[in-house]
């Protein structure tokens, strides 16, 4: 017998249904005339189905069954990581997908959900010992992310660690030598970490117009057809660069690129407030949350979702360079969207058991 609120979460499951939606509408629009991708669409519904399906499921967990299973996900991420390095599926030069077939799975997707549900059981005491082994823990599937390679996640598993670890009660003393480590670590990351793609695709950050047939091509056809949408856009469906097929991988990576043109920045600014509110919200349940486990949990699901939207809107429009993070229940995916919904369902859970109410076997 655990104690639970009587109350239930209502608003974070309807703000994830209408990011939901509006991926669906998002996706259909980016597929219109492409006979490939035509199913995308009922695929996305299929798969949001199912996220909000494993939602419920990580609602009804025991309190304490995440804490005991989390070294078990943790081990099955780094078994899943190495498999794909392995046997893989080779895409674009990377190897980050496991075929199962008609599907394919990202193991690097259960990588961030076990760092969610581990770290902070270190870092909910963050003595030096503890801290040292929730960075070890972490370092580990960075360094197998970084090999595939896919620089986009590598960094968001870092952002998570990083994120729950300043939240924790560990002393300004050790965030600030963790930040100096880090600075100095940066350059050799660029000159030994990063493939030779990857170095361009920074560069042509920098420095688009002189990479705008090559690296910078893709963010410049994206600024293009944002820019074009102006303040109400030129209609659902009716999007040139979308229709005429100008911005490549428009359904998944630059999806937000179609709602631009075609909704305008009315559009784009609609579904940034959909993702604050949902912020909003979660830094609204942290603060009811009084077991530093939960209150470190909700903090990584949060910093994920932050990092996904901050990290694809601002790539999107140039101001960030491209490294293929999808914006969450809005882009093209399967695995992504399934993650997203159990880290959803993760921080109902700690609203759940946060409050004095009746007393539920779960």
């Amino acid at each position: 017998m655990i104690v639970e609120n009587k109350r239930r979460e209502y608003l974070v499951p309807a703000l994830i249904v209408a990011i939901m939606v509006y991926g669906i509408l998002a996706i259909r629009s980016a597929v219109a005339g492409d006979t490939h991708h035509s199913g995308y669409p009922f695929r996305q519904f299929m798969w949001d189905t199912l996220a909000l399906l494993f939602m419920l499921m990580t609602l009804r967990l025991g309190r304490n069954i995440l804490r005991d299973i989390a070294i078990v996900l943790y081990i099955l991420a780094v078994i899943l990581l190495v498999f794909v390095l392995v046997k893989g599926m080779s895409v674009g030069g990377s190897r980050r997908w496991i075929d199962l077939g008609p599907l394919s799975f990202q193991p690097s997707e259960i990588a961030k959900l076990s760092l969610i549900v581990l770290l902070p059981v270190f870092l909910s005491n963050p003595t030096l010992k503890n801290t040292l082994i929730s960075l070890l823990l972490a370092l580990l599937p960075m360094m197998l992310v970084a090999y595939e390679p896919d620089l986009g996640t590598t960094i968001l598993l870092g952002f998570i660690w990083f994120s729950i670890f300043i939240a924790s009660r560990t002393s300004l003393k050790w965030i600030l030598v963790v930040i100096i480590i880090v600075a100095l670590t940066i350059p050799f990351f660029y000159i030994f970490g990063l493939k030779g793609y990857q170095k361009k695709r920074i560069e042509a950050f920098l420095n688009p117009e002189k990479y705008s047939r090559s690296a910078a091509y893709n963010v410049l056809q994206s600024i293009h057809a944002i820019g074009s949408g102006g303040l109400f856009g030129k209609g659902y469906m009716k999007g040139t660069a979308n229709l005429l097929d100008f911005v490549p991988v428009e359904y998944s990576d630059f999806i937000i690129a179609v709602i631009g043109e075609e909704l305008g920045f009315v559009g784009v600014l609609t579904l940034i407030t959909l993702y604050s509110l949902l912020l909003f919200r979660f830094e609204n349940i942290y603060s009811h949350v009084e077991d530093e486990y939960w209150k470190l949990v909700i903090i990584g699901v949060g910093a994920t979702f932050f990092f996904h939207v901050a990290e694809n809107l601002l790539m999107c429009v140039g101001w960030a360079p491209v490294t293929g993070i999808p914006l969450p229940f809005v882009s093209y995916g399967g695995s992504s969207a399934l993650v997203f919904g159990i880290m959803v369902g993760l921080v109902m859970k700690a609203y759940a058991v946060s409050q004095i109410g009746r007393e539920v076997k779960v």
